[in-house]
């Protein structure tokens, strides 16, 4: 049973903490996770099965979709069932900011995914409805390029500073850096798609962090 600190109290993080198996593991996760996930939305493996999907191949963003929800709800499972160890008995304030970031988190994530959950997910062509994936600009596009990764770091490390367990840290510093990684490689692929246009709006608008709130 894990000794619950006093307030304020900081349990120290021992090398045996450290190299213990459940956050090796909770850290190759991860990396399977994010490596899949890049692997399968790269051109040259959808090239690929363009060939041998031939006319099917347009449930393959739906098929993708789905292989990347049971990854991560296996992940996330195994995230939930690691053993962990409280770093510091978290203050009133503390948890009144860390709400506030899990709700705003919460919030724009809903924003975006009722957006464009239906283009990114595949289930339009599930549904036979066919249409055409555009750069968005306008709504928290305008300030930011990136609203659902931004809302996704606030719901996160929102969690890990209302419930500062080395589970969570893990889990956050991990995804942190894949998101960071997916951003560079998926601005690369939008440059590609839509020219002059992307890279204007990319001069023009913040990756994650919005630096004002009025446009001209």
């Amino acid at each position: 049973m894990v000794r619950q600190p006093t307030t304020g109290e900081k349990v120290p993080f021992t090398n045996k903490q450290m190299i213990s198996s459940p956050y090796i593991l909770l850290i190759s996760a991860w990396i399977f996770f994010g490596v899949s996930h890049s692997v399968l939305a790269s051109g040259s493996v959808k090239r690929v099965a363009v060939k041998m999907m031939g006319r099917g191949y347009k449930y393959y963003r739906a098929i993708y979709s789905l292989i990347a929800t049971v990854t991560l709800l296996i992940l996330l499972h195994y995230h939930f069932s690691c053993a962990d160890t409280i770093l510091w008995r978290v203050p009133l304030i503390e948890k009144a900011i860390a709400t506030l970031c899990i709700l705003s988190g919460l919030v724009i994530m809903a924003i975006c995914i009722r957006k464009y959950f239906l283009d990114l997910s595949g289930i339009h062509a599930i549904m036979g409805i066919s249409r055409p994936l555009v750069l968005q600009e306008t709504g928290m596009h305008a300030y930011v390029r990136h609203p659902l990764y931004f809302g996704t770091l606030l719901f996160v490390w929102g969690i890990f500073m209302g419930y500062p367990y080395w589970n969570n840290l893990v889990s956050c510093i991990c995804l942190t850096l894949y998101i960071l990684i997916g951003i560079y490689f998926e601005e690369k692929k939008l440059e590609l798609e839509y020219g002059d246009v992307y890279k204007k709006y990319h001069v023009v608008v913040p990756a994650l962090f919005p630096d004002n709130f009025k446009k001209d």
